[in-house]
Parts: C-alpha cells; sequence; structure tokens
C-alpha cells in the first residue's frame, strides 16, 4: 500500500492533480487567497473563512490551519493572515483563537507548532481539556525563519529577519534579526549591522519579559 501511494505522489503527482479542483474550492472556502498560492489538496482546516493567505505562499500537505471559533461554552473571532511569498512545510500547526499574523517571506520549516493560546490549568480538579484556553496574540515579522519542529505559543511577536532554531520553544517576544535556539528558548546570535555579520551573544543574554 505504501509503494502504491508513493507511486501515485511521485509519478501521478496526485497533488498537483487535486489541487486544480481543490483551488477553486479554496478561493471560496478561504477569507482571500493570493495570485500564485499553493494551497495543499491534504491538509485539515477549520474556520477557512476566517484565514487570508497573500500571493505566492505555499502551505505543504498535512498542515492544519485551525481558526477556532469557539471551545467548550467560550466564544471567540480568530484571524489568521498569511502574506506574501510565505513557505510553510510539511505537518505544521496554525491554531488560533484571536490573531496569528505571518509577515511577508516568512519561512516555516516542518513540523512547526505555533499557538496563539495556552490551556488554563488553575483547577487541578478539571482535565486540561475541561478549562478554558487563554487567548494571546501571535505574529511573526517580515523574512523570519522558523526552523523544524519549533514551538510558539501565547503571546508572543517574533522580530523581522529573527531565527528560530529547530526544537525550540518560544513563549516570549523574540528581537528583530536575533537568533533564538533552546528550551526555553535564548538568544545565540545578533545581526551587527554596523559589521554586517552576525555575532554570538553572551550566554547569560535572555529574552525580554512575557508581554501581558
Amino acid at each position: 500500500m505504501t509503494r502504491v501511494v508513493f507511486f501515485l505522489f511521485q509519478r501521478l503527482r496526485l497533488e498537483s492533480l487535486l489541487s486544480i479542483p481543490y483551488g477553486w474550492l479554496y478561493r471560496l472556502a478561504f477569507m482571500r487567497i493570493g495570485s500564485g498560492s499553493f494551497v495543499s489538496p491534504f491538509i485539515q482546516g477549520i474556520g477557512l473563512d476566517c484565514i487570508a493567505i497573500g500571493s505566492g505562499s505555499r502551505i505543504s500537505r498535512n498542515t492544519r490551519l485551525l481558526a477556532l471559533k469557539s471551545y467548550g461554552d467560550q466564544q471567540f473571532r480568530p484571524q489568521i493572515t498569511i502574506g506574501d511569498n510565505v513557505s510553510i512545510g510539511f505537518g505544521c500547526t496554525l491554531s488560533c483563537v484571536n490573531r496569528l499574523d505571518v509577515g511577508d517571506d516568512v519561512t516555516i520549516g516542518d513540523n512547526v507548532y505555533i499557538a496563539d493560546s495556552n490551556h488554563g490549568y488553575s483547577n487541578p480538579v478539571l482535565s486540561i481539556l475541561d478549562q478554558p484556553l487563554l487567548p494571546g496574540k501571535i505574529s511573526i515579522g517580515k523574512g523570519a525563519w522558523i526552523g523544524y519542529g519549533a514551538f510558539l505559543s501565547g503571546h508572543v511577536s517574533v522580530g523581522e529577519h529573527s531565527v528560530i532554531g529547530a526544537n525550540s520553544v518560544v513563549t516570549r517576544p523574540v528581537e528583530a534579526y536575533t537568533v533564538v535556539a533552546g528550551v526555553p528558548a535564548r538568544p545565540v546570535k545578533r545581526f551587527d549591522h554596523v559589521a554586517g555579520c552576525w555575532v554570538t551573544v553572551s550566554s547569560d543574554a535572555k529574552l525580554p519579559l512575557k508581554l501581558n
């Protein structure tokens, strides 16, 4: 069975063929899709009418685009905005209950998880799934690169042309032109505009305080 699926994808280019009818359906379902953008027919989507995609962007298969209008007895007005020339890799999750903005020319690697909310856990008697979502806001600046398997959650701003290292956990703002890595993510390099190169940050440097 695996060989058959591989053959269909590689030889018949099933995904490309299905993208033609799905492209028309997506233009009706999404809030907006710009010219030249590709959204795989093999995604999971919730609340697509709350999602806008710019021009020349690509969203790969097995990605989940989740604009959640409700959770339990909570009601939300989510909005996901994806800019121009954005590349979102395989198996990513973009989950939104409030606001999630991805700037132009952003590259998001495979298996990245981005959510503008966290689960509350104030009542230890209740299951986590029975407790409310705590909304935040995610913004990813122009030209940023989010590495494989990174995790961004809550109220986070990622500055333009910054880099999030693979498998990093980011829950606080990241300054522009900064490389962060680790769990939790910490600055490791910053771009020196005078010298015209990336310079190492001292090991005791910290991310800015978390926004309220």
